[in-house]
């Protein structure tokens, strides 16, 4: 018997007999729903070159939205693993947190089988489903980065490519801890409540928050994109490797990758004079 409890967003499954002590696995069917909220697993609204519109599927779980695509033990210090299985279009691109194990043709659809994640928080499981484009680059320590774009403008991924590329061997250096994935995704969203979401290795932002666009982006925008992509990876160690135990510490999350993300600015991009401009807008 599975009893739902809407206003506690949790479901009590009472079994015919107690269960041993000890180690079980549970099998659970389910059905879930594809929204228009913004959260959980929802739909993206975006408009192509040629004035048509079209959906993606995106995930935004922070901070209690995974319970919404599926069941979990929603709670960050609660983690797991995740084996990500998706059957999507054959002409559309399918990305997770890791890097795909084996993709095979079914007809019109394709079946993808990610590898298994680290031990994580269920907030930072991630799925972006669509038609994207993307740049690519292997930094200096082996990981692989791409920032996937809009269909047609790739090319103003390159900025964070070159700024996210740089970012993690610095990270690596100052943490004294390897960026412990494959690979690492950066990738605009069209419809996007937050300005850009954590995600382990498959980070979402708001396109404002990542495309740079050589004739038209202004210096300013420039440096918030810099600082955006320094922000949201130093969460790849600070957050996503080692998580608060519950949301009332979020502000020690947030927090210190506000103040990283400085750090790596100033490294990365000393004519900014970051600093300056922390202490002014701050004090």
């Amino acid at each position: 018997e599975v009893r739902l409890l809407p206003d506690e967003e949790t479901a009590v499954i009472v079994f015919e007999k107690p269960i041993p002590v000890g180690e079980a696995m549970l099998l659970c069917e389910f059905t879930g729903e594809l929204n228009d909220k913004m959260k959980g697993l929802y739909r993206s609204k975006y408009v192509t070159a040629a004035g048509e519109e079209r959906y993606a599927a995106v995930t935004q779980f922070e901070a209690t939205d995974a319970r919404r695509c599926f069941p979990c033990w929603d709670e960050p210090a609660i983690k797991a693993t995740f084996d990500i299985t998706l059957e999507v279009p054959a002409d559309r691109v399918a990305l997770s947190n890791m890097p795909v194990k084996d993709e095979k043709i079914n007809g019109d659809t394709k079946i993808m089988k990610f590898d298994t994640t680290p031990i994580m928080s269920t907030y930072l499981v991630a799925v972006v489903v669509g038609e994207f484009d993307y740049v690519e680059k292997t930094s200096k320590d082996g990981v692989l980065v791409r920032v996937y774009t809009p269909v047609g403008k790739s090319k103003q991924g390159l900025f964070a490519l070159e700024a996210a590329a740089k970012v993690l061997p610095y990270y690596k250096d100052y943490f004294n801890i390897a960026y412990p994935l494959p690979k690492i995704d950066l990738i605009a969203i069209a419809d996007f409540s937050a300005g850009a979401m954590e995600n382990w290795g498959l980070v979402t932002y708001r396109e404002t928050c990542l495309l740079v666009d050589e004739e038209h982006t202004s210096a300013v925008r420039r440096q918030w994109i810099a600082l955006v992509v320094g922000h949201e990876l130093a969460h790849q160690w600070f957050g996503n490797l080692v998580t608060m135990e519950w949301w009332t510490h979020l502000w020690l999350n947030e927090g210190y990758a506000s103040f990283v993300e400085f750090l790596c600015v100033n490294h990365l991009f000393p004519e900014y004079e970051i600093w300056t401009q922390f202490v002014t807008e701050t004090y």
